[in-house]
């Protein structure tokens, strides 16, 4: 099974990212977006860092910093988006049933192991199947997922994971000048389901799906 990303056009990027094609025409000849060849397409990668790059210069940011900080997080969000299982089309996730059909047996006694219904399990599989495949393909196979995004007082990014948060918020050195000053924390999760919840379709879907 192969999947690939939607893509959006110009006008439902604008909607789904609230920035307006004019900036993108601006940032682009900034030399702070590559240039499209062809009519601009945009798929949940771009949307994703178009959608925090104005968060970040909305907070004061400016946009080569936000460009900078954005680049690094989409793989996150998309990692994000992918494991939350509700960025799957439904066409890719009745293949993905379809290709764990011959475990029906495995099912059936998954479901009695566990008092649920059989179809329970096979939408449990499906999604599992789902993110796996989404691993693979997109690059993020054995990739620990960070929780959260860090923005310190000096401009330095730091991803942070969630059996870290005591230590982050337990352990600071109020001394340091990292510390000292304005902080942005950003939860991955969240922004992936804030962009998910814009698009005017899933994320991914089978690659050749009309």
């Amino acid at each position: 099974m192969q999947l690939e990303l939607e893509v959006f056009t110009p006008s439902e990027a604008e909607t789904i990212t609230g920035v307006s094609q004019a900036t993108v025409r601006n940032w682009r000849r900034a030399g702070y977006l590559p240039r499209h060849q062809g009519h601009a397409r945009y798929d949940f990668r771009d949307v994703a860092g178009l959608f925090v790059m104005r968060i970040l210069v909305a907070r004061g940011i400016n946009v080569k910093t936000a460009k900078e900080f954005a680049g690094q997080t989409v793989a996150s969000i998309l990692q994000s988006a992918a494991w939350s299982g509700k960025a799957f089309s439904a066409c890719a996730y009745a293949a993905a049933k379809d290709e764990h059909g011959e475990t029906r047996n495995s099912r059936a006694e998954i479901a009695s192991d566990y008092e649920v219904e059989p179809e329970v399990v096979s939408e449990a599989l499906s999604m599992d199947l789902l993110i796996r495949h989404s691993e693979q393909q997109f690059g993020f196979s054995g990739v620990r997922k960070p929780g959260w995004l860090v923005i310190w007082a000096d401009d330095g990014i730091e991803f942070l994971y969630d059996d870290a948060e005591d230590a982050f918020f337990g352990n600071i050195d109020f001394t340091k000048a990292y510390v000292q000053g304005p902080i942005i924390i950003f939860s991955l999760d969240a922004l992936a389901q804030m962009v998910m919840d814009r698009l005017p379709r899933p994320a991914i879907r089978l690659t050749g799906e009309e």
